[in-house]
């Protein structure tokens, strides 16, 4: 799944690695999308995973946490592409 590109829009890809392990290419990007079709993406998004996300069974990785002074610091870290997870900023 391609999602983001935040290493930029160009890379290297091993298309025999791909054909070796069968592995299905797919992007995605909100960046096409209208308002509405956003909004109804969420809207079955929570309706299939909010009661999951609500119980503790499904959450998202925390790379590393910065406060909002340190906004800076935490784009450098997002660019040198070595994070896994989200990168938060707390107010």
């Amino acid at each position: 799944m391609n999602v983001g590109r935040l290493g930029g829009a160009v890379g290297e890809f091993d298309f025999d690695l791909h054909a070796a392990r069968r592995i299905s290419y797919i992007g995605v990007t909100f960046r096409t999308r209208s308002i509405e079709e956003v909004r109804e993406i969420n809207r079955v998004m929570r309706a299939d995973l909010w009661e999951a996300v609500e119980a503790g069974k499904l959450r998202l990785p925390i790379d590393r946490v910065f406060p909002l002074e340190q906004a800076n610091e935490a784009q450098a870290h997002m660019r040198a592409n070595q994070h896994f997870g989200k990168i938060v900023l707390t107010v």
